[in-house]
């Protein structure tokens, strides 16, 4: 196989041909590092490995400007990259790169958002839930909640609803079934409502 010809696009980009047919397209930096001229001779191998560097590149590219915006579980950045169409082989090895810089680290994630959510006044139950949807381990939830969002804060959590809800509210019962409803547990609510003497 002949690099047959280098085609410049808009803002260096560039498209590459092999034997008169287009084979794939790289910036002026993969241009200079894998040493892409025109009259080179490559075997598969190369040409492989060429793809290959040319994917992860863009994939790590794309997830840095993911992760500059905000920070995003291992399992939301696997869909995101699986969307703009990157392999298996690809998405792997970028979250694992990543995930050695500690760009992601879902323990950490899970931390934030249950500070975040706790400022919400959501209840453990809630957060457990939308954790696992975000694809979080179990355990990691488990050991998150237990070391930031204690049921004794649940319990404080509450008490600051019903402050909240007492001011336009005077039904106690209503105000349970709404506590219930999202997702306190029931003990928690009843320490809450005797600790305000209601």
């Amino acid at each position: 196989m002949i690099i047959t010809a280098i085609e410049k696009l808009k803002k260096a980009q560039y498209k590459v041909y092999i034997d008169g047919e287009y084979a794939f397209s790289c910036n002026s930096e993969d241009l200079s590092y894998l040493g892409i001229e025109e009259g080179k001779e490559i075997d598969n191998e190369q040409y492989n490995y060429y793809v290959n560097y040319i994917a992860i590149r863009r994939a790590k590219d794309y997830a840095f400007k993911l992760l500059s915006k905000k920070i995003v579980t291992e399992k939301e950045l696997y869909q995101k990259l699986k969307i703009r169409g990157f392999s298996e082989n690809v998405i792997n090895e970028v979250i694992e790169k990543l995930k050695s810089y500690n760009y992601i680290n879902d323990e950490i994630y899970a931390k934030l958002f249950i500070e975040q959510k706790m400022n919400q006044l959501h209840s453990r139950k809630k957060i457990y839930y939308e954790l696992i949807n975000k694809g979080i381990n179990r355990e990691v939830i488990q050991e998150s909640l237990r070391n930031f969002y204690p049921k004794e804060k649940e319990v404080e959590i509450i008490k600051k609803i019903i402050e909240k809800k007492l001011k336009f509210q005077e039904d106690t019962k209503k105000l349970k079934n709404y506590l219930y409803n999202s997702g306190f547990e029931i003990e928690n609510i009843s320490t809450a409502f005797r600790e305000k003497d209601l």
